[in-house]
Formats: C-alpha cells, sequence, structure tokens
C-alpha cells in the first residue's frame, strides 16, 4: 500500500488538509463511491494515527465491497481515490484565488444569459481586483479576462453609447493589462535564462521573441511587477552597476508583499545571489546585505516552506556573520530561529553552530564541548565536525592527535560511499595542507611553497583559515 501514488501524496498533507480531503470525498457532490470514501477514510486515520499499513488484501476486506479481492480491482480503487484528490487540489487552488473565483462566475453568467446577476457580480467584481495586494503578472491576466469579460456582457447598444459619450476607447484597459502581463512574463523569462547561462556556463543563444526594450516605456513605470523585474534583469548586466542593486532593494522592501510568495523567492533569491557574486570577487561587505536579507525574508516569511526554515539557510546565515565578525548577531539568530527548524535537525544545528561561534571568538575548550554533543550519524555534519575539531586541535597545539585522527579521517573518507554527496576531495585536500603545514611549521622555505599550492587551489574547505595559519608562521 504504501507503494501506491495514493498513499505517497496524502502523506504529504497536514492534519488540516488531510481532514479538509476527507470532507470533500464525503460529499455525494464530489464522490458517490462508498468504497471510494472507505479507502480514503482508512488511509487517513493510517496517517494521522502512525498506524502501519496492513496488506491489500486485508485492507480490502475491511473495506467491505462485497467484491472477491483482485489485485486489478484494488489498483482501479486507487486511481479513482487519486482521482478524486487531483479534483480536490484543483478546488484548493481555485478557492486561494478569489479573482479567478470571479471572472470564472462572470463567464457563466454571460454563457448561461443570467443578465439578472450580471450587474452585482460586475460590481462586487470591480471591488476585489481594486482591494488586491497581488500586483504579480497573474494580477494583470485576470484583470484582462474580466476586462474581457465586461466587453462581451455588453449589449451593441451599450457599447454605442459609450461612444457617444466619448469613450470610445473601450478597450484601452483590456490592452493595458494585457501588455503588462506579457511584460513581466517576459522579464521573468529573461531572468530564468540569465540565471540559468551563469549556473551552468552556456553561452546558448535562445530566440525570446520581440525584445523587451520594445516594451518598456513610461506607461509601465506605476506597475510595481514591471520595475522590479526590469531592475532584476539590469543586475545580470556585466557592468555590475551597484547602484541598481539598492534600488531592487529599495522597490523590494516597499513591494515584496505585490507578489505571491514563489515570486517574492525569485526577487529575494537575485538580491542574495548578487551579494554572493560580489563577496566572491573579495567584497566581503556584502555579506552584511546577505544577512539583512536573510533576516527581511525570516520577518516576512519569504524563505519559510511551511514556517519552517531551512538548514541550509540556517547555516548561511551563520557563516556569512562569522566571516565579518559579527559575533552577537550570529549567536542572537540562533537562539532566535532554532525553532524554525525541523524537531529532528535542531539539537545538530545548536550545537555544531554554537561550536563554529566558540572557535571565530577562540574558545577553544568550548568548541570541543559543543563538537561532543553532535551527533555524527549526519554526514554532512560528521565531516564538517571534523574539520572544525582538526582546527581546533591545532589552534590548541594538540598536533600529535591531530596528526592522528586526520589520518583516521582520511581513511574514512576514502572508504564512506556517503561522502561522495559532500564532496569527498575537498575534505582531503584540506587534510592534505593541514598535515603539511603541521609537519613543515618551522621551515618558512616550505610554508611559503605551500602557501603558492594553495593560493591557486579552490576545491578545498576552511581555504581562508589555512591561509590565516601559514601567514602566521612566515
Amino acid at each position: 500500500m504504501e507503494s501506491t501514488r495514493i498513499y505517497r501524496v496524502l502523506i504529504l498533507l497536514s492534519i488540516p488538509q488531510l481532514n479538509r480531503f476527507i470532507k470533500f470525498v464525503q460529499s455525494p457532490y464530489h464522490n458517490v463511491n462508498v468504497n471510494i470514501e472507505r479507502l480514503a477514510v482508512y488511509i487517513t486515520k493510517s496517517i494521522k494515527e502512525n498506524m502501519e499499513m496492513k496488506d491489500k488484501e486485508v485492507i480490502w476486506g475491511l473495506l467491505d465491497t462485497k467484491k472477491e479481492y483482485s489485485d486489478l480491482r484494488f489498483r482501479k480503487l486507487c486511481n479513482d481515490l487519486l482521482e478524486r484528490f487531483e479534483k480536490f487540489l484543483v478546488l484548493e487552488n481555485l478557492d486561494q484565488d478569489l479573482i479567478l473565483q470571479s471572472n470564472l462566475l462572470l463567464d457563466s453568467i454571460r454563457k448561461n444569459k443570467f443578465e439578472i446577476l450580471a450587474e452585482k457580480q460586475i460590481a462586487k467584481s470591480a471591488k476585489r481586483i481594486e482591494r488586491e495586494i497581488d500586483q504579480s503578472a497573474d494580477f494583470y491576466l485576470q484583470r484582462y479576462f474580466y476586462e474581457k469579460t465586461i466587453q462581451k456582457l455588453k449589449s451593441n447598444y451599450q457599447k454605442s453609447l459609450e461612444v457617444k459619450k466619448g469613450n470610445g476607447n473601450i478597450y484601452s484597459e483590456l490592452i493595458k493589462n494585457l501588455d503588462a502581463f506579457y511584460l513581466v512574463e517576459k522579464l521573468r523569462i529573461e531572468i530564468d535564462i540569465q540565471t540559468f547561462k551563469k549556473q551552468y556556463k552556456s553561452y546558448e543563444l535562445i530566440d525570446t521573441g520581440i525584445p523587451i526594450k520594445n516594451y518598456l516605456s513610461n506607461q509601465y513605470i506605476n506597475h510595481p511587477a514591471v520595475d522590479i523585474y526590469r531592475s532584476m534583469l539590469r543586475l545580470f548586466d556585466e557592468s555590475e552597476n551597484k547602484s541598481e542593486f539598492y534600488i531592487l532593494k529599495d522597490k523590494a522592501l516597499k513591494n515584496i508583499n505585490s507578489f505571491p510568495k514563489d515570486e517574492q523567492r525569485e526577487i529575494f533569491d537575485v538580491l542574495v545571489s548578487y551579494c554572493i557574486k560580489l563577496v566572491n570577487k573579495g567584497e566581503i561587505e556584502y555579506l552584511k546585505e546577505v544577512m539583512f536579507l536573510y533576516d527581511w525574508g525570516i520577518h516576512e516569511s519569504i524563505i519559510l516552506i511551511n514556517n519552517k526554515l531551512s538548514i541550509t539557510t540556517f547555516r548561511n546565515y551563520v557563516f556569512a556573520g562569522l566571516r565579518i565578525l559579527e559575533f552577537d548577531k550570529v549567536e542572537e539568530f540562533i537562539n532566535s530561529n532554532l525553532e524554525l527548524l525541523d524537531k529532528d535537525r535542531r539539537e545538530n544545528a545548536l550545537n555544531f553552530n554554537l561550536a563554529r561561534l566558540s572557535f571565530y571568538r577562540k574558545n577553544y575548550d568550548e568548541v570541543l564541548d559543543y563538537l561532543n554533543k553532535v551527533n555524527y550519524e549526519d554526514i554532512w555534519y560528521n565531516v564538517n565536525s571534523k574539520v572544525l575539531l582538526f582546527a581546533t586541535y591545532y589552534e590548541l597545539n594538540e598536533l600529535d592527535v591531530l596528526m592522528t585522527s586526520s589520518e583516521s579521517f582520511r581513511t574514512f573518507l576514502r572508504r564512506e560511499k556517503d561522502v561522495q554527496n559532500v564532496r569527498m576531495n575537498r575534505y582531503l585536500t584540506f587534510v592534505k595542507y593541514l598535515t603539511k603545514l603541521v609537519n613543515n611549521k618551522h621551515r618558512k622555505d616550505k610554508v611559503a611553497k605551500i602557501k603558492n599550492q594553495l593560493d591557486s587551489d579552490k576545491a578545498l574547505v576552511n581555504k581562508q583559515w589555512l591561509l590565516e595559519k601559514i601567514d602566521e608562521l612566515l
């Protein structure tokens, strides 16, 4: 049963979602097959109560179908339930889009010639559009459909009256909204193309049709979506006009709630990626901007998924803050945002990141205490804790322990298959340079040679710390 698609999607739902789905299946309008309802109730109850799923034949017997079990019949029942679930997803999505609901209702009124409902619904739809916070591309598309339906609802007589009153250009709003939708989506596609090219170092020419510059006229300046996506695209310009970053940042801070969550994350990602690009070129002060953006992203729930913060984002914030010596800010972040992580990740995140913080504060005994509390079953924490541990041994001048431990670590890296997922060579290279440094601490000529090799080697972790230790010996 666990291998069926219906079980695999239902187990991903929250309890409130499961409850809503059961109500949906139990509605005679959406389902008249009692066996589908019984199967849905059994699966959702098992998920909510964390019960072990029984064999298919046993489940079939519990459903009391009055028919003999066959694998074909059971699979057909599961597929029927999956079809109901897919319809449920459509309605759940529709339930969250009030403007789309209004447009569908208006169109239904038009098609069925329910003139008695038209006037009131047009007024309601107009108010709903004016109150809408979301000003993304889809907003303009729905406004276009609204204006289009309104024009279709009007009789030729009404249209002629409008012309006589001086409202001859009755399609102007229709055209403006369609153009705004087109332009925002075109800008988003252009940004995706630029992101793809940089990420995969591709130089492929992609024909995007009519150039965007043909549409970037002053009439769209007041559209936040057009304005923001235009600034985002400019950040991909190789001239790297930094003023554009601050322009985009200011626009995003003022207008971020005008976009749905997925587009908010697009804006956020472009801002952070631009900062990281500058940091990688040596402008480390932009890590302050990265920290600011992460704080903002958490406060506005931009980077939270189901009210949870990813462990990667948590670690990135800590690393950024430590690099620019914002120790107090990092400590506050760890303590304030730990609850946003999944429960099973909190303890390791707390101990490892506090160990990192203690290392930067040069409280090396505290580093050892925190690392002793880290669960090494997670391969990422295993290898990165060892790197931090070896650096701590070096700082404490525990060189014999360091050399013994590093050799064991090398053996582990070569044998452990899971390490392939965390780029084994980056850790092996770190150990190689560290042991070279320990063996040649008192030979400046050798240390200088190690530095020359290290300067040109990018494939290792903790490179900055190694360079600092080398400089201390020269």
